[in-house]
């Protein structure tokens, strides 16, 4: 986490404190509106309610204000850019995304209160060393390193006060006002996804869950023909509880560094992350599906990937796997009657509804299936495949009366594949994606 991004701001916990905050924002967006329409009548000029509210300043406004909540509210830029971000005004889109790089961390009181309401005013007798500087800080919580009396090395994962308790009224008050503001087209039922945000939420905030599922991870990766390829910490239960999660640490750095690293390793690196994937769907049956390059780390000691935040893992049903590769497998051969119907089955097409952009539909899931009917090694750092499916996203934009959110499951899915293309892409890898997918698929 680099200085710039650190700040230390103070995390309201009850709903009304949070309610005001954006009570608040909501205000000073009005009040520059105001401002910047007078500024154009005074010139002549006929200012658009939508420009007015676009400007630079009240995005800055709402991304900041967002960042200093944390939790539901924070993640709402993460939740809506799964699947409507051709829907959404590209300042709004832009300014949701970089709150996946904003860290902003507790202040010292907040921080102590936090570790003496789950370990007692004692609590620095069972370590020998504890950091108080946070060495990564996210929407939930933040990540401090440790030493215990028994000498394990850990990473301690904090979660801000409040943010469990505050899920619920968090969402409503994110996409009432989002919703009132008009940055949200009226068309868009973001209802699905917003239950989905919910549940989705709750399950990240339960750390006695995230530590269930860094067990299951571990158990189905050391038994997995991937077993040396990656690394990946142990869950201590012992000190953990509802509010802290304690793992050991492993030491390595950010994935991100590896932009200038040799081509071999970049290669190698996305060509794991894309086996790992095809693995956890195909056999595991969960899949951890949040990309973000901040859950991953390199292993320059043991040259491997280390895997971090298992929160996001997600559970599919045999059904869904076995529908959803039949989609991959006609895409592949691009036997457009099949794919329809596997698409549909998997409730990609509302019913009763017009499906005028179902051959849209067809093209971008061909078009993203192209890296794993590519001929031989596919070079993410050549290709225009990001842009081009952008493209054909809005064209279905143009007709939001003929749109429909597919089913979370298909979204966290393909949050999870999008996030490693832009992986590939970053790192200008060089895969042979079709052969990982013909040991899996095939």
């Amino acid at each position: 986490m680099s200085e710039q991004t650190k700040r230390a701001v103070a995390v309201p916990r009850s709903r009304i404190s949070r309610l005001g905050r954006l009570g608040s924002l909501a205000g000073r967006v009005a009040g520059n509106m105001l401002i910047d329409g007078g500024k154009q009548l005074a010139r002549g000029q006929r200012p658009a309610a939508r420009d007015l509210l676009l400007t630079p300043s009240n995005m800055q406004q709402l991304a900041n204000k967002l960042a200093t909540m944390r939790g539901a509210a924070m993640k709402v830029g993460q939740l809506l850019s799964m699947d409507t971000g051709n829907l959404l005004p590209a300042e709004l889109t832009a300014i949701l995304e970089r709150l996946r790089e904003d860290a902003v961390i507790m202040p010292a009181v907040q921080l102590h209160d936090a570790l003496e309401r789950n370990w007692g005013e004692n609590w620095s007798d069972n370590f020998v060393r504890f950091s108080f500087e946070p060495i990564a800080a996210a929407s939930i919580g933040q990540v401090h390193r440790a030493m215990s009396r028994n000498e394990q090395d850990m990473a301690v994962k904090i979660q801000y006060p409040g943010v469990k308790e505050s899920i619920d009224s968090d969402l409503d008050n994110v996409f009432g006002l989002l919703r009132l503001s008009g940055l949200i087209p009226k068309e868009l039922d973001l209802n699905p996804l917003i239950d989905e945000a919910r549940s989705q939420l709750k399950r990240e905030a339960d750390y006695a869950l995230e530590g269930a599922s860094i067990e299951e991870y571990y158990a189905a990766l050391s038994t997995s023909a991937l077993k040396d390829r990656f690394l990946m910490p142990r869950f201590f239960s012992d000190y953990s509880t509802p509010e802290i999660l304690c793992m050991s640490y492993v030491e390595g750095i950010s994935l991100d560094s590896l932009q200038s690293a040799a081509q071999a390793v970049r290669d190698r690196c996305v060509a794991d992350l894309f086996e790992l994937l095809l693995m956890e769907f195909t056999q595991f049956g969960f899949v951890q599906t949040d990309p973000n390059l901040a859950n991953y780390q390199y292993s320059t000691a043991e040259d491997k990937v280390v895997l971090l935040d298992f929160g996001a893992n997600r559970a599919f049903e045999r059904s869904f796997v076995e529908r959803y590769c039949c989609a991959i497998r006609a895409a592949i051969e691009q036997q457009s009657d099949t794919l329809a119907q596997a698409l549909s089955d998997l409730g990609f097409f509302a019913q009763n509804r017009q499906q005028s952009n179902l051959p849209l539909v067809l093209d971008i899931f061909m078009m993203a299936m192209e890296p794993l009917r590519s001929d031989g090694v596919y070079d993410f750092g050549a290709t225009d495949l990001a842009q081009r499916i952008h493209q054909k996203g809005l064209e279905i934009s143009s007709n939001p009366d003929a749109w429909h959110t597919p089913p979370p499951d298909v979204l966290f899915l393909h949050r999870k594949l999008a996030g490693l293309y832009l992986i590939a892409t970053r790192f200008k890898a060089r895969v042979d994606v079709a052969a990982i997918a013909q040991r899996y698929l095939f």
